[in-house]
Formats: C-alpha cells, structure tokens, sequence
C-alpha cells in the first residue's frame, strides 16, 4: 500500500461528522430508519465496484450514524451474511 493511500484512508476516517451527520439526517427524513440504512448500504456497495474506498468508508459511516440515531440494527439472514463475507 502506497504512503499517499495510507494518509488519504486515514483522513477519511477523521471526516467532518458534521457532514456525516447531515447526511444521515437527510437519509432518516427522506426514507425512514430502514430505508435510510438501505439506501447508505446501496451507496457504499457501489462505491466498491468502482473501487473509490473514501466513499466506502463514508457511507459506512453514515450507516452507522443512522444505527446511532434511530436505534435501527440490521440483522440480515444467514444466506446474507455468509454471501457478503466473501
């Protein structure tokens, strides 16, 4: 892992919360607890597939703000879990 990746991943992590909080906020408005966390997942997935781990990181935060907010845990199947640990 290259110095550059390791310094913008760890800037990442230290993201404004403002910002996470925000949007979050905007996510439980618009979608409720569940829809919210969803629509974050969905975001962080596809921020996977085209490889960009800052926006990853961001939307898994904002899933977890939601989980703090609202109090909404996901609790996915067995067939999810196994499917996305791979």
């Amino acid at each position: 892992m290259r110095l550059t990746d390791m310094l913008a991943g760890l800037l990442a992590r230290f993201r404004a919360p403002e910002e996470i909080k925000r949007e979050s906020t905007v996510l439980v408005a618009l979608h409720g607890p569940q829809g919210a966390w969803v629509a974050a997942r969905d975001k962080r997935r596809l921020a996977q597939v085209v490889d960009a781990q800052d926006d990853a990181r961001r939307w898994n935060a904002v899933m977890r703000k939601i989980e703090r907010q609202t109090g909404y845990l996901h609790q996915p199947d067995t067939a999810t879990r196994i499917a996305e640990r791979d």
